[in-house]
This record gives C-alpha cells, sequence and structure tokens, in this order.
C-alpha cells in the first residue's frame, strides 16, 4: 500500500499537469480566435449608436474593410440627447491599424450570416490624417442598418415557412399520402414493380431462348445472313446512284439535266415577270380590269335573262312556266310518234307514186 506522501505527490503532479494542459488549451482559443491575440498591443476607440443591436462585449468583432482588427471591449449608455449618439460602444484594436483608420472613416453594424450574428465594419475613408487612440469614429445612419436587419429578418421568416412547408410535405409523404407518399408506402405498386422485374425476366429468358420467337430472330445465323445481304445491296444500289446510273442515278449525276432544270426554271421566272408586268394574254387578264368588267357585265345580263325565265316571259319562258304550251308539245309528240309507228307499220299507205304520159 503506498504511503501517503507518494499519495498526495501523484495527485500534485495530477493537478499540475491538469493546469498546464488547461493553460495550453487557453493559447489554443485565443491564438485560433484572433480577435485579441497575446502579446499584441491594443488602443480604444469609440462609436456612437442609437441603439446597442444586442452587441456581446468581447464577443461582437471589429472589422475594417471586411478585415479583422479588434472587437467590442465595452457597451454603455452615453447619456447624451443628441440623435444617434444614446449608446457608446467602446472598441478595443490592435495598435497596428490604427493608423490604417483615416478619420472621415465611418463605422456601421453589418450582419455576417442569415441567423443574425452582427459585426461593427469600418468603411476606410481618404484622409490623410489617422484616428487617434481614444479617438471617435463616425457612424452611419442607424435606420439603414436597421432597415438591414429587419431584411435580414424577412428572409430567416421566409426560410422559416419553406421549412415548415417542407416539414408539412414530409409529414404527408410518410402518412402515405400524395402521389410520392403512395410510391412509397403503397404495397400494391411494391407488388406491381415486382411482378413488372419477373415479367421482364421472363422475357429475357425468350430472348436468349432459341426456340421462341424472338429468340429465333436474334441467335438465328441465316436471319443475319440475309440482313447482310441487303445491306450488301443497298450498299450496291447507292454506289450505282453516285455512279450515275440507272434513271435515278442520272438525275442525281447528269450536269445536263441540271442545266436543263435551272434554264426551265428561268424561263418560269421570265413568263412570271412577263405575266406581273401584263404582258401576253394571261398578263393582260391579271393586271387588267377589262375581263373583271366584261364579267361583271355577262353574269348582270344572265340575271336579267333568268329573271325573265322565271316570270315566263319569252319562248323558254313559256317552256317553262306555261302548262298549256307543254302539254301541246306533249300531244304533238304523241301524234309524231303514233304517225311513226304508222309508218313503219305500212309504209305504203304513205307513199303513192303515179305516172302520167303526155
Amino acid at each position: 500500500m503506498p504511503s501517503a506522501a507518494k499519495t498526495r505527490w501523484s495527485q500534485l503532479k495530477v493537478g499540475i499537469l491538469a493546469a498546464i494542459a488547461l493553460v495550453i488549451l487557453a493559447f489554443l482559443v485565443i491564438t485560433m480566435s484572433g480577435t485579441n491575440p497575446l502579446f499584441r498591443e491594443t488602443v480604444d476607440a469609440v462609436v456612437y449608436f442609437d441603439d446597442s443591436f444586442a452587441m456581446t462585449v468581447g464577443a461582437t468583432p471589429v472589422r475594417l474593410n471586411g478585415i479583422l482588427i479588434g472587437k467590442v471591449s465595452n457597451v454603455e449608455l452615453s447619456g447624451s440627447n443628441e440623435l444617434n449618439r444614446t449608446v457608446k460602444v467602446t472598441l478595443s484594436l490592435n495598435a497596428d491599424s490604427l493608423a490604417l483608420i483615416p478619420v472621415d472613416s465611418t463605422a456601421g453594424l453589418a450582419q455576417q450570416n442569415l441567423l443574425g450574428a452582427r459585426y461593427i465594419n469600418i468603411k476606410r475613408g481618404k484622409s490623410a490624417q489617422t484616428i487617434q487612440p481614444g479617438g471617435e469614429i463616425k457612424t452611419e445612419a442607424t435606420t439603414e442598418i436597421q432597415d438591414m436587419l429587419d431584411q435580414g429578418k424577412t428572409t430567416l421568416s421566409a426560410l422559416q415557412a419553406i421549412l415548415t412547408r417542407v416539414e408539412k410535405l414530409v409529414i404527408e409523404i410518410e402518412d402515405g399520402k400524395g402521389t410520392i407518399g403512395k410510391f412509397l408506402r403503397d404495397e400494391t405498386l411494391y407488388n406491381n414493380l415486382v411482378g413488372a422485374a419477373d415479367e421482364m425476366k421472363k422475357l429475357v429468358v425468350n430472348f436468349n431462348n432459341p426456340n421462341s420467337t424472338i429468340g429465333h430472330l436474334i441467335n438465328d445465323d441465316d436471319l443475319y445472313q440475309d440482313v447482310r445481304g441487303t445491306m450488301g445491296k443497298v450498299d450496291q444500289l447507292v454506289d450505282g446512284l453516285n455512279a450515275g446510273e440507272g434513271t435515278l442515278g442520272k438525275l442525281l449525276k447528269d450536269d445536263s439535266l441540271h442545266e436543263e432544270l435551272r434554264g426551265t426554271l428561268a424561263d418560269l421566272h421570265e413568263t412570271l415577270r412577263l405575266v406581273n408586268r401584263g404582258d401576253g394574254t394571261i398578263g393582260k387578264l391579271m393586271t387588267t380590269d377589262t375581263l373583271h368588267r366584261r364579267l361583271e357585265d355577262t353574269m348582270t345580263r344572265l340575271d336579267n335573262v333568268l329573271d325573265k325565265v322565271n316570270t315566263g316571259e319569252g319562248t323558254v319562258g313559256q317552256l317553262l312556266n306555261n302548262p298549256a304550251l307543254y302539254e301541246s308539245m306533249d300531244n304533238t309528240m304523241r301524234e309524231v310518234q303514233g304517225f311513226m309507228k304508222d309508218f313503219r307499220a305500212n309504209p305504203k299507205k304513205f307513199l303513192t307514186i303515179q305516172l302520167k304520159l303526155f
């Protein structure tokens, strides 16, 4: 059994190692955070805002055109009634960075991300004179910062609404609602898919079976040879066309046919040009209104004639509209038919030859 002295010594060594570990951990945390590195001199500067915007001492970073140069060391009420000077914010800045901040620089509150994390961003001015330790940095209009924060809140609200809808959709899918939900939860669909897979498997087996119709088409060498022979004939036909053989080959290769076609098209173009200009009979018919006026006159006369015919004027009108004339013509035709019938039956009755001697 160890003595009490050895036990105390062991406990002391464990405590020393734990203290060393804590110091190393604190050093690493401070070094990696970069907000207040060790062994670096800092100086203070102040800015005034109308509101603190929930800035946290020691946690709100300060940046110069986006580059980290310090942190917020104190936030308090200034006691002033002036506009945009209600809250006094003390900045702990790196001493070497103070010479990089001209006196006409402006500080404003910016937002690092949509979750609302904020930092103070100093926009570097152009003046040759720089801020002195403990000096004041002018601030931007608070209303612009508030508008920016309000926009961030609006964005977060929209994202929250989208997440709510997505969550509702996921719940409906898990409950088997909708097309996707039924696709994931309905066993009937699963069974149909399994059945379709089985049918596809049978089809593949038939493809591989040389005794089936499809398998015969796929595996029969004679069919392959027939296809090769057909393709060979097609190749010969194409070669003949390229060589200008046959009627179709001449149509494709003969330059004289091309020239004749060009001449025909040129003649057709010239004919159309003459027609459009009004030359020739067709041109005059298409470009002048003489034919149109004659056709109108002819149609007018034809309408007058038809009106007279419909009213019973003239011979044709009487023929179409007078029943007595129709009956008279019908009786006459009947008598003529009876005469022709008698004449064919006894022509001697109607033919008499007389001879006279002087």
